[in-house]
């Protein structure tokens, strides 16, 4: 017997990027999980069934974040002055290393898991650390949440402290139990995950390119983030045409690979990135906070690149995807003003909240969940009821109750998180 739940409200979404979908008033009759549609009065057939009014704000698909680091969620706004390089060595290498500890992990994760529901980012992609335990303690933490989630076991077997530096056959051996005891269908599954590839051998990355087309799993790394780490990678891998070149001959880059950053890339290296479907994932706070750079977002979105958003957190400050959103948008603009003989364009609001639903929300579907992203019919029904509790001298229609809140709201603004159907 199918399960069935109407909502009432003004829903707000971009199964497009290029404009905002706004329907008032709408009913959304959901099925097992699943928006069956979305109308403007109930159907006969549904009228002795009960309908929540999810308020006078907006309603709009929950947030999805493809690049975040758990471990480093006590981090944020730590040490950000130092650049990539030096923070990662004089701040997150001594706190992951932490990790090695069983009960810190289960005293933190369970908060990093919370702050996700608490802002809304409902799907998540995720990194740990090289512990085995710990990280499998991450993803009973995000399990236990009622969260949707990919969750991978960092592999750093080079260029790392020596407490968090494996050998390539423990590193490897390590992701492939990780990956063996959280294989299934369950909400939390993972992904390979070489940290980058200035921390990786070539041996260890083309044994975890083999696991992930052996396992039919996704991949997640770091690209191009800032031009001394691209340089370094020249030397490191000579023998590679480019950074991309590196993760292609490894086995890394395909439809089901996250490149975070990429934003030092060369039209060779986009070209490679179209050919193989890979998506490049854009972290602006973090680029900004850490004097990276900015990835060229319209560029890409013009050329035709899968192109998704993250949080990045703790490089980036905050796990409010409704403040990357934003934050997008700014950088873009910035692009443009400061570079203008490069012919770059502002991205629109509609675009990077696009990226941070529907278009991070295909990757998901990509690796088999049920499509999510929008209010379509067929698609998860995963919902956020925001109100602000504006008065009603504000004469604000719903796009721009959902523009202020995009700017100005916080999570004290969602009133409702449901997710697959569920409140969660």
């Amino acid at each position: 017997m199918s399960l069935t739940a109407l909502y009432k409200g003004h829903f707000i979404d971009t199964p497009t990027p290029g404009q905002f979908r706004v329907r008032k008033d709408a009913v959304a009759i959901v099925e097992d999980g699943k928006l069956l549609s979305l109308e403007r009065d109930v159907p006969a057939r549904f009228l002795s069934l009960p309908v929540k009014d999810l308020g006078a704000g907006v309603v709009i698909p929950s947030f999805i974040d493809l690049h975040v680091h758990a471990p480093q969620h006590m981090q944020m706004g730590v040490g950000l002055a130092l650049g990539l390089l030096d923070w990662l060595e004089n701040h997150t290498f001594p706190r992951e290393s932490r990790f090695a500890d069983e009960a810190y992990a289960r005293a933190l994760y369970p908060l990093f898991a919370a702050e996700l529901l608490r802002q809304g980012s409902l799907r998540s992609v995720v990194y740990g650390t090289v512990h085995l335990e710990s990280t499998l303690i991450l993803a009973q933490a995000l399990e236990k949440a009622g969260l949707i989630a990919f969750v991978g076991k960092v592999n750093m077997d080079r260029n790392a402290p020596d407490d968090l530096k494996e050998t390539s056959e423990a590193s490897f051996k390590g992701s492939e139990e990780f990956c063996r005891r959280l294989a299934g269908q369950g909400r939390v599954r993972p992904i390979v995950t070489p940290r980058f590839a200035p921390s990786c051998t070539k041996k260890l990355m083309k044994e975890l390119g083999r696991l992930s087309q052996r396992l039919n799993l996704p991949v997640q790394s770091h690209l191009a983030e800032t031009l001394t780490e691209v340089q370094w990678v020249s030397q490191l891998f000579p023998e590679s045409r480019s950074y991309t070149d590196v993760y292609n001959d490894c086995g890394l880059l395909g439809p089901a690979s996250l490149m975070a950053h990429a934003i030092f890339l060369n039209d060779e290296e986009i070209n490679l990135i179209m050919e193989r479907e890979a998506t490049l994932v854009h972290c602006p706070s973090a680029n900004i906070n850490l004097g990276s750079g900015i990835m060229p977002m319209g560029r890409y979105l013009d050329t035709g690149v899968n192109l998704g958003l993250g949080s990045d957190v703790g490089a980036g400050h905050t796990l409010a995807m409704y403040r990357s959103v934003v934050q997008a948008v700014q950088a873009s603009t910035l692009l443009r003003i400061l570079r203008p003989q490069e012919n770059h364009r502002a991205v629109t609001l509609s675009e990077a909240f696009y990226l941070a639903t529907m278009g991070n929300g295909k990757f998901f579907t990509r690796q088999g969940w049920v499509p999510c992203g929008a209010f379509e019919p067929g698609m998860s029904f995963d919902a956020l009821a925001i109100d602000m509790g504006l008065p009603e001298a504000v004469d604000l229609s719903p796009l721009n109750q959902l523009e202020r809140f995009l700017y100005a709201g916080d999570d004290r603004h969602i009133k409702t998180r449901i997710l697959a159907g569920r409140q969660l």
